[in-house]
């Protein structure tokens, strides 16, 4: 195993899977290209998330049988068709379709990437660097963002269209990337069970089997939904402000970046604070985000969905990535890492729509009350959970 070099092809194909333009002007390409709405985006966004609920744990185990950098390969594949289904997309059908694709894509790519990681660390004795990786990886993802963000806004003015052609090149160069890495010896599984039944054995394990892993599962779904809604909610809430659209990108790119820190640093706090107390504080944090962004729209409530999305999520996923890693072994570390995403993409399905409905009757500031309401129902059940499990 060439390590360092694994490591760095892990860091390059980060950057090129996140460097996607489109998302800072996502809306008004919704709105200007497409000719669909807020509400039409976040249904769009449902499509995504059921591709995933359907899709991300059986690539999981894909994933934990098959070679992990022929999982990262082929979702680049699958990615490379939705961003040309946008390209050409001109109804709500068509943008679902585009995004079940994306969502297909991610979810070849959601755990494998992680897991790849490490597996690569612990193939040379060195997993206890994973935590400081893993969130030098996401960090990585938050600035690649950025970066692309910027270039979005501006690339949009030129042509609605330049930021997927863009997108589609740097996705090309994501699949060399990924082609060129090098398998971790790992321990595989015998191919004996039948797929489906490892993966239902496998979600009995993660969501009732362990307690300790069921918890992080369902807690960091539930935040790692809203974080996402909250991310989202930015550009119609900059069009509210009547913001230009070529703001947008540099707008969103400070709060990638202020993400990217938190991840980059996050690790710091490692031994000072355990899962559950970070987890907890997460949402009580974007819980304050959602409110007090909804009461007045402004300068503050711009400011505050800029933590609420990228920082949350930045400082949390590293460390949940790492809890599930050190209580799972490699032999089902991809499908558990899966389980996760599903069920925040599980969530996240009755949650945008929810929400979209809320946006469509009363704006930008009644859909983030509406997360609001989630988190409080949502996390509250969660606590109380945890608290007589003890």
């Amino acid at each position: 195993m060439r390590i360092e070099r694994n490591l760095t092809l892990v860091w390059l194909f980060t950057i090129c899977t996140n460097a996607l333009p489109l998302v800072s002007v996502i809306l008004p390409y919704y709105n200007e290209v497409i000719g669909i709405g807020y509400r039409e985006f976040l249904l769009s966004e449902a499509g995504f998330a059921a591709a995933i609920v359907i899709f991300d744990v059986p690539t999981g185990w894909i994933s934990d049988v098959w070679r992990r950098k022929h999982s990262l390969a082929l979702g680049v594949i699958v990615n490379l068709f939705g961003w040309s289904g946008l390209l050409i997309a001109h109804n709500l059908w068509q943008a679902i379709l585009s995004q079940v694709l994306l969502g297909v894509g991610y979810s070849l790519l959601s755990g494998t990437h992680t897991a790849l990681l490490y597996d690569s660390l612990l193939s040379v004795a060195r997993a206890n660097e994973y935590r400081k990786n893993e969130g030098k990886r996401l960090a990585l993802s938050l600035y690649a963002v950025a970066t692309a963000s910027i270039a979005g806004g501006f690339l949009y003015a030129i042509n609605p269209r330049l930021p997927i052609y863009v997108t589609i090149v740097v996705q090309c160069v994501a699949f060399a990337l990924a082609a060129a890495m090098d398998e971790p010896e790992r321990h595989k599984r015998s191919g004996g069970k039948h797929p489906v039944a490892d993966i239902i054995e496998t979600m009995k394990y993660a969501l009732h089997g362990h307690a300790e892993v069921g918890f992080i599962i369902l807690f960091a779904a539930v935040m790692f939904c809203s974080t996402k809604l909250i991310m989202w909610s930015q550009q119609p809430y900059f069009v509210q402000l009547n913001f230009p659209k070529s703001a947008f990108g540099l707008l969103m790119a400070v709060g990638y970046c202020l993400g990217g820190i938190s991840s980059h640093w996050a690790h710091l706090l490692d031994g000072k604070i355990n899962i559950f107390r970070a987890l907890m504080s997460a949402w009580a944090l974007a819980l304050l985000v959602c409110i007090g962004a909804g009461a007045h729209v402004g300068i503050l409530g711009v400011a505050l969905l800029m933590i609420g999305g990228s920082c949350i999520y930045g400082a949390t996923s590293p460390r949940v990535n790492e809890a599930i890693n050190r209580l799972v072994g490699s032999d089902r570390r991809a499908t558990i890492l899966s389980t996760q995403s599903f069920m925040a993409a599980f969530l996240a399905i009755p949650l945008d729509a929810i929400t979209g409905w809320a946006a469509g009757y009363g704006g930008v500031q009644a859909s983030l009350f509406m997360i609001a309401l989630w988190l409080c129902l949502a996390g509250a059940c969660l606590a109380a959970w945890k608290l007589r499990r003890r």
